[in-house]
């Protein structure tokens, strides 16, 4: 007898434990039938009331046999043990009358994914589309085919005005190059004043004058400026494929007469340095040896008889100093003698 209330009240204590769980479960997550789940507990409570319900009964019986043959205060004693069954089952009810409200009063589920339940009226343009039997999808459609084409217009502008920069900035080049050569042939009488140089005509042509005062494009040129322009172009053309030697090739000049035209020239090229030292105009850079272009260059086209630049200055400018055999040595000779690093020391 002993061993089996031992059982009975260690069931009931476990069953109380499971209870008081679930109830902790339920008031944070929310019961498992309102989830979806079956509650499988819930068919443990009920065989475990029906299965101490036999177990009383058994006892009773037992103490009731018992009663028959002890005496009065066995009688006191089966009383009292009655008494505790009625208030355990009391506190069971009372549990599970418990966990029943905190069913009732669970949290409240909102799901964020769901529908939106304001109705939105169609406009009159949707109206009209599906009056006529057309769904959106060709709205959207011709739409998506709508900005493609602007998406294509805006590409092909692009590349024609990155083409037009190419353009001007090539015009621009040339014109650069060939500015001299159009001031000195410049026949023009209006603008003969106002024009002393290659770098009046580049600033006039810059500043937004009229084209028909400035002889700067090609249908624009004529005579000796047109064919020096397409001479210079030609040149240019034959030193990037590397035919030099061809180009610097002089006329047949007797060499006093030679001479002569390189001392006048030199002594032009001066004068026209001079003028502008004084003038405060600040010149070009020329390398050692060659001639400076001016208008005296490009009228008289002294360039085929006397060439670019004096050949011995080139020749000393082109030779480099001979260093001797390379040997190991140690240290580095200087002027202020012989330095030596200190990974040497």
């Amino acid at each position: 007898m002993g061993s089996n209330n031992n059982n009975s009240d260690e069931d009931t204590e476990y069953l109380k434990a499971l209870e008081a769980q679930r109830l902790a479960f339920e008031s944070q997550f929310g019961s498992l039938e309102s989830m979806g789940f079956e509650d499988k507990t819930k068919d443990i409570t009920v065989g475990s009331d029906s299965s101490s319900h036999n177990s009383d009964s058994d006892i009773n019986d037992n103490n009731n046999d018992d009663d028959e043959e002890e005496d009065s205060e066995n009688d006191g004693d089966s009383d009292s043990d009655s008494d505790i069954d009625v208030g355990s089952r009391d506190n069971e009810t009372k549990v599970t009358e418990k966990s029943s409200s905190m069913i009732t009063r669970g949290p409240k589920v909102i799901t964020f994914n769901g529908p939106a339940d304001d109705f939105i009226a169609p406009s009159k343009k949707d109206k009209k589309l599906l009056s006529s039997g057309k769904s959106l999808i060709h709205t959207i459609i011709k739409e998506q085919e709508s900005e493609e084409r602007e998406m294509n217009d805006n590409k092909n502008d692009n590349e024609n005005l990155e083409e037009e920069n190419l353009q001007n900035d090539i015009e621009l080049q040339q014109f650069l190059k060939e500015s001299h050569l159009l001031s000195a042939f410049n026949n023009n009488n209006s603008t003969s004043s106002s024009i002393t140089s290659g770098v009046a005509l580049t600033l006039q042509g810059m500043n937004g004058s009229k084209s028909d005062s400035i002889a700067y494009q090609d249908d624009q040129v004529m005579g000796k400026a047109r064919a020096r322009t397409l001479e210079m172009r030609l040149n240019g053309l034959s030193k990037i494929n590397g035919h030099s030697k061809n180009i610097d090739k002089l006329e047949k000049v007797p060499m006093h007469v030679r001479k002569g035209m390189i001392k006048k020239h030199v002594e032009r090229i001066q004068r026209y340095e001079k003028d502008a030292a004084e003038g405060g105009i600040v010149l070009s850079k020329v390398k050692k040896g060659q001639f400076r272009k001016i208008e005296s260059t490009y009228k008289k086209d002294i360039e085929r008889r006397i060439g670019q630049s004096i050949k011995r200055k080139d020749i000393e400018r082109n030779t480099r100093r001979e260093r001797g055999l390379k040997i190991n040595t140690i240290g580095r000779s200087t002027r202020n003698g012989l330095v030596v690093s200190k990974s040497r020391h």
